[in-house]
């Protein structure tokens, strides 16, 4: 049965019911299909050579041999009694998470598509945290546990009734006009589409803060990261736990010093348009500027790009990070919260 907490995910605790009670029943079944089948065919093969002797004269020859069974284990059933409290201990922590390898398991119950790399990748993002618990005797990745606070968090997002199925839209699908003027997108449009210029320009817009922005990056969620070139690329991190915004409360975020009444009134300067432009394509390498303003960035979007900065964020932040700041049913960010955020940051 469904049972939420106040840790749970706010999107998961939003669902239906039977839509939670759904995902925490995949998540059991996986992990009972998984544990049932080996003790069965354990006895099968315990049944099959008992009787392999044969023979009814061995079944009457050891009447005696009950004598020698009772005596040597008459001390050994203490040890035995001692095991059943870590076998408690151990199921409790099977249903608190699931190995990794499971997971392909509970998205086909969930009927969803058990193969998805992005859905995947983010799960190996979650299960990092515990690696080196779980793997420290096998040493097998795949041992790796997921939590089932992760677990509600990404499937929530996945089956969220709210979402109109436009997970998967293609480039060039049906998606709302670009907010800015048309003199202003022209200006982001003269950019290279080289990976390298981009770099460049997000470099410069980083090498603008001094150290009293950093304190302020550091408490709204934002960090300054560097590449393998040395070249500092803004990324958003997670919040703490003591900032945690819930979905509710996205609209709520303070802006310092008026910025948010200044985008309102003014917009953005085309300075400001054309470096969140340059960041937005960072999320983006194979896109041409052209098709950037239908993009929007999801959940695998942002475990991608954390993966390649090698930083560890689990599913529950990922989707904070985006309740944040989206103002679409599917929690994702087109360009214009993307701009909205960047401002927000003192980035832009």
């Amino acid at each position: 049965m469904a049972r939420t907490d106040d840790n749970d995910d706010p999107g998961y605790a939003a669902l239906p019911l039977d839509l939670q009670r759904r995902i925490d029943n995949a998540f059991d079944s996986a992990l009972s299909s998984s544990r049932s089948p080996p003790s069965k065919r354990r006895r099968l093969l315990g049944q099959d050579q008992a009787p392999a002797p044969g023979g009814f004269l061995l079944d009457d020859a050891p009447p005696g041999g009950f004598f020698r069974e009772d005596s040597p284990p008459s001390g050994g059933f203490l040890p035995d009694e001692a095991q059943p409290s870590e076998d408690q201990d151990d199921q409790e922590t099977v249903q608190r998470h699931i190995p990794l390898s499971l997971i392909p398991t509970a998205l086909q119950i969930l009927d969803l598509q058990a193969d998805d790399e992005d859905v995947l990748s983010v799960f190996r993002n979650a299960a990092s945290g515990w690696n080196d618990r779980s793997t420290a005797h096998s040493g097998d990745p795949s041992d790796a546990l997921v939590s089932r606070k992760d677990w509600r968090a990404v499937c929530a997002a996945l089956l969220d009734p709210g979402l109109a199925g436009d997970d998967d839209v293609d480039i060039g699908g049906d998606q709302d006009p670009p907010s800015g003027s048309e003199a202003d997108v022209s200006l982001g449009e003269e950019l290279s589409d080289s990976g390298e210029e981009y770099m460049q320009s997000v470099s410069s817009v980083s090498d603008g803060f001094g150290d009293d922005s950093d304190d302020e990056y550091r408490e709204g969620g934002f960090l300054p990261a560097k590449d393998a070139k040395g070249k500092a690329i803004s990324k958003v991190a997670p919040s703490s736990h003591k900032s945690r915004r819930g979905r509710g409360r996205k609209r709520s975020i303070s802006y310092e010093d008026g910025d948010e009444e200044d985008a309102r009134q003014h917009g953005l300067s085309a300075r400001q348009k054309k470096e969140c432009r340059a960041t937005f394509a960072l999320f983006f390498p194979d896109v041409p500027d052209a098709s950037l303003d239908a993009q929007r960035i999801r959940i695998k979007d942002i475990t991608r790009v954390a993966a390649l900065l090698k930083e560890k964020i689990s599913a529950e932040e990922t989707v904070e990070m985006l309740d944040a700041f989206s103002t679409a049913a599917d929690r994702s960010m087109g360009l214009a919260d993307f701009e909205r955020m960047m401002v927000a940051a003192k980035l832009a």
